[in-house]
């Protein structure tokens, strides 16, 4: 296996016009991807049966995680349980989050 770098642009370029994430690193035991949410768009996640970590790279808003409401913006790290209902919204700016995957 090799060290391999991203540029975020470039992995925003690749989120398809009808979603909202892209998966760009998948490893043994780690799985990366960054989502991108406009104004109003709905962000329909279920329950991952991994633990997962999110970094709040632009925007702001909020973030449900099982029962609680939590404010997000720049620089906010969310670590989110496995099977835990988690969503995001309220942004009035584009929000983009990198999120990572345990596996």
């Amino acid at each position: 296996m090799k060290a391999r770098t991203f540029e975020l642009k470039d992995l925003l370029s690749k989120i398809a016009k009808d979603e909202y994430f892209y998966d760009f690193l998948k490893v043994r035991h780690l799985e990366a991807g960054v989502l991108r949410l406009y104004p109003g768009q709905v962000d329909t996640q279920q329950p991952h049966s991994e633990d997962e970590l999110y970094y709040v790279i632009e925007g702001d808003g909020f973030i449900e995680v099982g029962k609680e409401q939590k404010p997000v913006s720049r620089g906010s790290i969310i670590f989110v349980p496995a099977e835990m209902n988690h969503r995001f919204y309220g942004n009035k700016t584009e929000l983009v989050v990198l999120y990572m995957f345990a596996e």
